[in-house]
């Protein structure tokens, strides 16, 4: 003791006690600051370290409640794959945000940035042509299903094929093509049509499956126009059309929108309208094929 007593004094420094008072303090301090940054997965309490969005489910096909801020504070009540479901403190909301938004050591997904569809082959089936015209509606537009079925699959198919994937349609030209001949094989099937009814009042998209490998490309799709699309979301429904029965493949059938409502209608006929239809089909694609 004598000669460390020494030498701090040598080397001017004050008595020893003191000192060793100053280190357990700073290593106090260093221990407080450690355990109040720790990124432990299985810690409740968590806070986001960038801008993000709360989303309805474990997905961003999921519709958006609300933007959250860098620093704001969660409770975590679950957790799917990358993504957390939390509560805020006060419990007025609640929702999921993706996990490398957070102060948890969570590493994006390695298609957070990539292109998911780049080399994927879609199907766009695009209803009735030819003789087989679909539905019509009863307004000074007459318009007719098969007009804008074909419209719509070409508009998406220009979409999906700057995203990398390769595009087979059933039908490119207003003819006839059969269920049999629509049976083409790829990674995903969407048969594109529009709904009609006797009442006017009827409105709205559904998007349809059958086999329980088409149940979530159908549901994620349908997640996808809810957050877009202006259409009543009637959301992802069962339904044994011969379309999806007859194909192994991951596929729905979507009904963008009723042909017989007029409002429904003019946005069927609107070209930007069918855009922001688009763009949800190809977000929900991106999104089904990046799980």
């Amino acid at each position: 003791m004598k000669k460390i007593n020494t030498w701090l004094e040598k080397n001017k420094l004050k008595n020893f006690p003191a000192l060793i008072v100053i280190v357990t303090f700073v290593v106090f301090i260093i221990m407080i600051i450690s355990f109040l940054n720790h990124n432990d997965e299985d810690s409740s309490s968590i806070y986001v370290i960038e801008d993000a969005e709360l989303r309805t489910g474990p997905s961003s096909a999921y519709p958006v409640i609300s933007n959250i801020d860098k620093g704001q504070n969660f409770q975590k009540i679950g957790k799917t794959g990358k993504w957390l479901e939390v509560e805020s403190a006060n419990k007025k909301e609640k929702g999921w945000v993706a996990g490398w938004h957070t102060n948890l050591d969570i590493e994006a997904d390695a298609n957070h940035n990539a292109k998911p569809l780049k080399g994927k082959t879609i199907v766009l089936d695009p209803g009735h042509g030819g003789s087989d015209q679909g539905a019509s509606s009863n307004t000074n537009k007459k318009s007719i299903e098969k007009v804008y079925t074909l419209k719509t699959a070409k508009e998406l198919k220009s979409l999906l094929e700057k995203e990398g994937a390769t595009v087979n349609m059933t039908r490119e030209t207003d003819k006839y093509v059969s269920l049999d001949e629509r049976n083409i094989k790829g990674d995903a099937y969407i048969s594109i049509h529009n709904d009609s009814l006797k009442s006017s009042k009827a409105n709205g998209s559904t998007v349809y499956w059958f086999k329980d490998n088409q149940k979530a490309l159908a549901e994620t799709l349908s997640a996808s126009l809810q957050k877009r699309a202006l259409l009543t979301n009637k959301g992802a429904r069962q339904e044994n059309f011969q379309v999806l029965r007859q194909t192994d493949i991951p596929a729905v059938l979507l009904e963008l929108g009723y042909i017989s409502n007029p409002t429904d209608e003019d946005m069927i006929t609107d070209q930007l309208h069918r855009h922001i239809l688009e763009k949800a089909v190809v977000d929900g694609l991106r999104a089904y094929f990046s799980e």
